[in-house]
């Protein structure tokens, strides 16, 4: 273990006089009593029998958190690949994700799931908290929850009439503004924000000058609560997203065979001739109807979404004017569901010594999504392979999807300390694709079905060793349903078989209320069959295959305390290994034994805050903060040919007078050069990567009001 963080970690188990919460900065420190809602009800953190890490509104603002993934930073075992595109961000947990396809780790917001693989990294804007769970969810949230599941809990409406502004600048012109207002509305209340963002690019491109990668977007998010009658609660939520971006920063790692330098000898340079672009618009509105009584709670969720990207890419990454790749996506969704349980806070009696909590409901959705992709074949594409005719090939698919699920969960309590919860889940899930390829490279048509169905169970045994220790062992099968590929290198390739995996579990959690301390521990085992692996082609672009089977086992540590008056600190680490035990890849090659990708061998973070009081003004005050997070050596794909590891450092200080604030910040502050996330572009050449640098070091400054 790092020693920084074994110190911090031993720290939190060592006495230590209790701090008063006047002496803990308003922007730091461990809370009370964190919430978390894994089980599909608000409980203590503390008495959650699974892994789980909680970033706070508090901790958001006091660290200057700008997306889901910025959060996932300080996760371990958990790691998001990431292109400068924010729709392009893939969650791996524990080495369970996926690139393509449907997501292995889904995101909820606000209690609805987001099946598309690109609503992941959310920005973090009017956000009370945001859950990371790791190991299966689907007894209670279905599938994709394979690995984990994402949580992003929207602030809620305030009774007291609330305004805010903020204004963020920064290196390479990065301008953010947003407001808010929280209060009455006509017949309860609400709370509405909207964001503008921009900045410039940050890689240029030799051949034109241009920087390319620039990025403009908006954000908005609406809540509306009522409560049209005692122990009743609608809440009518909504977010969008518009993004108006530059193109992908891609190049070769290494020096490409036309002489244009690599990413890693030139970094944030790349030599093309056409410049692409990135457009996104997401709609999303929900209806939740929440009612309780004495005994029972019932909760209905309603939900839509609409996504549309449309991309155009240089896809020979080079200053040849070869191939050029349209892309035009859609997806349009409805979600339902209903459950009924036992009251918050309420255990139904068995027998003088046992009670029990409970949940049944039933849930069910339907997608409809569309896409449309054209390779270009440009005159330069001779030159690239002589036998490839100039013209356009164009591939089009209509897919339909729809499922619906049946779910369980109980906790039994017993008198000794210890509970056993049970669940099961019942998924059945159609998924129909019409395609039709034409162009110069052939025409093709084709039509395909299938019906997928899978038991999701879960059994966890909880023991609370005292007040403030908790044991726990839990076991849990996740699903991912088969699919169809839209193109693949081979007819026989066109469908993907389900993936299904058995994570096992051992963890202790221990909090610490006087010191204001937290500290959990947890190994695990994952167990996959016919896991989906995203592979790449030159002519058919990404597409989903299935590896026979895989493991990966590892252990968790995270720790969070006051260390002394008016300094507290957070630390975690993940370790990880990971095996392939048979698969070859689209190259031929046995990668047997292989590390999974996306899967670092370490992961740690480590975070310190200072700060106190300002004497000379009224309600004043001042911290400062520093980050490290750490990344071990991951590899790209399954032929483990080419990865990185690399490290960051974030710095973060400031001042507030009342409800005005003012801080300085800076990412990346040692400039780490990195390429986070590549693919092999190449059918001849295995050890040939394309990817993205990470972003540079950004410096600027925030100025915040609230009234």
């Amino acid at each position: 273990m790092p020693l920084p963080g074994a110190l911090l970690l031993l720290r939190t188990l060592l006495p230590q006089e209790p701090t008063t919460q006047e002496a803990v900065p308003q922007t730091q420190g461990v809370p009370r009593e964190t919430i978390v809602s894994a089980q599909k009800f608000d409980q203590p953190l503390a008495d959650y029998p699974g892994s789980a890490t909680v970033v706070d509104a508090k901790e958001i603002g006091a660290a200057g958190l700008l997306s889901v993934r910025d959060a996932a930073r300080r996760v371990p075992n958990l790691y998001m690949s990431e292109f400068t595109s924010r729709r392009l961000s893939f969650p791996f947990i524990r080495g369970v994700g996926s690139g393509l396809g449907d997501p292995a780790v889904i995101t909820y917001v606000d209690d609805v799931p987001q099946f598309g693989f690109g609503g992941t990294n959310l920005p973090l804007f009017e956000i009370d908290r945001v859950e990371f769970l790791r190991g299966p969810q689907g007894t209670l949230y279905g599938k994709n929850a394979l690995g984990g599941l994402i949580h992003v809990h929207g602030a809620r409406p305030t009774s007291d009439t609330e305004l805010g502004g903020e204004v963020s600048y920064g290196s390479f012109d990065e301008l953010s503004v947003s407001g808010m207002y929280s209060g009455p509305i006509p017949a309860g209340l609400g709370r509405f924000g909207y964001m503008d963002s921009q900045r410039d690019g940050y890689t240029k491109n030799d051949f034109t000058g241009n920087h390319v990668d620039d990025r403009h977007g908006q954000f908005g998010r609406a809540t509306a609560l009522f409560t049209p009658m005692e122990g009743s609660e609608l809440q009518v939520s909504f977010f969008g997203e518009r993004a108006r971006d530059g193109g992908f920063a891609l190049s070769f790692l290494e020096d490409s065979p036309l002489g244009v330098d690599g990413l890693r000898d030139n970094p944030h340079h790349i030599n093309q001739d056409f410049e692409g672009d990135t457009l996104r618009d997401v709609l999303s509105p929900s209806v939740v109807w929440r009612s309780e009584g004495d005994e029972y709670a019932f909760t209905s969720i309603s939900a839509y979404q609409r996504w549309v990207v449309e991309e155009n890419t240089d896809f020979d990454f080079s200053p040849l004017d070869a191939v050029r790749r349209h892309t035009r996506e859609d997806q349009d969704y409805f979600y339902q569901e209903f459950r009924v349980g036992t009251a918050s806070g309420v255990q139904w009696p068995l027998s003088p010594w046992r009670d029990v909590t409970w949940q049944v409901g039933v849930s069910g959705f339907v997608s409809d999504s569309n896409r449309d992709s054209t390779n270009n074949f440009r005159p330069d594409i001779v030159i690239l392979n002589p036998f490839n005719p100039i013209g356009k090939d164009r591939t089009q698919g209509a897919f339909e999807d729809e499922g619906v699920a049946l779910f369980g969960q109980a906790t039994v309590f017993f008198s000794e300390g210890f509970e056993l919860t049970g669940g099961l889940r019942g998924d059945v899930e159609h998924k129909e694709v019409d395609r039709d390829r034409s162009g110069v490279l052939g025409v093709e048509q084709g039509s395909e079905d299938e019906t997928f169905e899978e038991l999701m169970p879960l059994v966890s045994l909880g023991y609370h060793i005292d007040a403030e220790t908790l044991a726990y062992a839990r076991v849990a099968q996740g699903y991912k349903a088969g699919g169809f590929n839209l193109l693949a290198p081979t007819p026989g390739q066109i469908e993907f078989d389900s993936e299904t995996a058995w994570t096992y579990e051992l963890g202790l959690r221990r909090t610490f209320p006087e010191q204001r301390a937290s500290v959990a521990a947890a190994v695990f085992l994952v167990d996959w069959e016919d896991m989906q692996l995203s592979q790449f082609d030159p002519i058919a672009g990404g597409y989903v295959d299935n590896v026979g089977e895989a493991q990966s086992q590892g252990l968790e540590l995270e720790g969070q305390t006051v260390l002394v008056e008016n300094l507290s600190g957070f630390a975690s680490l993940g370790w990880m290994s990971s095996e392939i035990e048979e698969f070859v890849d689209s190259f031929g090659n046995d990668t047997s034994g292989n590390e999974l990708p996306q899967a670092p061998e370490t992961t740690w973070s480590l975070g310190l805050e200072y700060g106190g009081e300002l004497a000379t003004i009224t309600e004043g005050r001042w911290f400062v903060r520093g980050e490290y997070m750490d990344v071990g050596e991951f590899f790209y794909d399954a032929g483990n040919l080419d990865g990185d590891d690399y490290a960051l450092v974030n710095f973060h200080a400031g001042v507030t007078a009342g409800r005005i604030g003012l801080s300085v910040w800076v990412r990346n502050a040692f400039d780490e050069e990195y390429v986070p996330i590549a693919f092999q572009p190449s059918p001849a050449d295995p050890s040939t990567f394309v990817g993205e640098n990470g972003a540079p070091r950004v410096i600027g400054l925030t100025l915040s009001a609230h009234l």
